[in-house]
């Protein structure tokens, strides 16, 4: 997405008009030449590309490394170095910003520590009597991600901000060393998320911004748009329904930037099932959509009150129909083919 998402045209028909009882088609009822739906990044609807995520959590930030046999934590696993990777000054903003714990257990400020296994870096406070993290402190990875915030029983939890080598920032809650809670994620590039998480996932309700300035606020699953939500874009269209897995599915409204309306069904992003569309000329459409055009049954109304109904596919009449003339208040039956009527009934 950034900034200006690819744009996808969420195909569809037509501007129709009307000729002796048969509509030509001349162009897409949605061709708005629409964004595709952001997630995150670069989005497209075929929502994609979320809050960068890597196998291991989100966007392979490591989770805070734990010493992962408490039991068998002894001096040897860690030992004291000498580094410039910390500094005073920093150590004294983490303690300005995360007060101390005081929730009962006995901790010291130690010199930086090195743990043999995994070469990551801490400095900070531990806890005196099980020789484990706890309390404010600094970890340092190899690939230089960097958290800084509170630990508990050798985990990051509570208050915490993690830093990545290229730019982006996490900062909120932590629990059992994953994001857990309420936080923020930052991109290098402005993207931004904030809202809940669940085991470095997005999860329950969150609102995702991005530089261009398209919206998204609504309900997250598994780190995906799932639920009731509402997306919209910079030229002041947007979208107010369902998402499944990061797509339009289910029932929702679609507004575009020239003021024509969708109200009906999706399903990945398409035009699918019941639905309405409305132009702002006046003219309407009602009826079955399958894969973004109408088809099945329906009735296309005009502003001076001429109406077809009966079936369409593929985005035109097709089969049976009827065709009503407001001048003589009468539906007259006819038979259509690929959008034209062959003949009157």
């Amino acid at each position: 997405m950034g900034c200006a998402c690819n744009k996808q045209d969420i195909k569809s028909e037509e501007k129709n008009e009307m000729k002796d009882g048969q509509i030509e088609e001349t162009n897409n009822e949605l061709s708005s030449n629409k964004e595709e739906i952001k997630v995150n990044n670069n989005i497209e609807i075929n929502i994609n590309n979320e809050i960068k995520e890597e196998s291991n959590n989100l966007k392979g930030a490591p989770s805070p490394r734990r010493i992962t046999n408490k039991e068998e934590t002894n001096k040897n696993d860690y030992i004291e170095i000498s580094t410039d990777k910390f500094n005073e000054k920093e150590y004294e903003e983490l303690t300005n910003d995360y007060p101390e714990l005081n929730d009962g257990v006995k901790v010291e400020k130690r010199n930086p520590q090195e743990k043999n296994e995994d070469k990551t870096q801490y400095y900070g406070e531990w806890d005196i009597e099980q020789n484990v993290r706890h309390g404010r402190g600094i970890q340092i990875w190899p690939n230089g991600n960097k958290y800084i915030g509170y630990w508990k029983n050798d985990k990051a939890c509570g208050k915490g901000r993690l830093i990545r080598p290229d730019g982006d920032i996490y900062e909120g809650d932590w629990l059992n060393d994953k994001q857990n809670g309420y936080g923020t994620y930052t991109h290098k590039d402005g993207t931004k998320y904030e809202g809940d998480w669940k085991d470095d996932l997005q999860e329950g309700n969150g609102k995702e911004m991005w530089p261009d300035g398209a919206v998204y606020e609504g309900e997250f699953k598994d780190g995906k748009k799932n639920g009731k939500g509402k997306f919209s874009w910079a030229d002041n269209s947007h979208y107010e329904g369902e998402f499944k897995d990061n797509n339009i599915n289910g029932t929702g409204i679609y507004n575009f930037a020239d003021n024509r309306i969708y109200e009906g069904t999706w399903i990945n992003n398409k035009l699918e099932g019941k639905g309405k569309f409305i132009w702002p000329d006046g003219r309407k459409y009602e009826g079955q959509y399958k894969n973004d055009k109408k088809d099945g049954y329906g009735t296309f109304e005009w502003p001076n009150g001429k109406k077809y109904r009966g079936y369409w596919k593929n985005g035109k009449q097709d089969g049976d129909g009827e065709y009503y003339f407001p001048s003589e208040q009468k539906w007259k039956k006819g038979f259509w083919k690929n959008g034209k009527r062959e003949k009157w009934i």
